[in-house]
């Protein structure tokens, strides 16, 4: 996998530019199965799917909604901050990866 040595668990977070929503990105490019994601999350009470596709799903945990796009990009809404933000998109990942990463 590329990236070799680098946790996809360590991401970067910003505040998007209309200040609306944190944008989450996995230290490394994911190519996310998205039909095995959403059949894992649906798995778990915690987490509500909003909206799915193949390429994208909304989810819900409490009140935060996060958009997790088909690279593992994320846009994560109604967290406080930063720190918040990256807490939340390494929980989905935790969730997500062993079950939905492709060769």
């Amino acid at each position: 996998m590329a990236g070799e040595g680098v946790s996809p668990l360590q991401v970067s977070v910003k505040l998007c530019s209309d200040k609306a929503a944190f944008e989450a990105r996995p230290a490394h490019r994911l190519s996310l199965n998205m039909s095995e994601v959403k059949r894992t999350l649906e798995r778990s009470e915690e987490h509500e799917i909003v909206v799915y596709t193949p390429y994208m799903l909304i989810l819900k945990i409490g009140k935060v909604e996060i958009t997790l796009s088909r690279d593992g990009r994320m846009l994560i809404r109604r967290v406080s901050n930063e720190v918040e933000a990256a807490q939340v998109a390494r929980q989905i990942f935790r969730k997500i990866l062993k079950e939905t990463l492709k060769p």
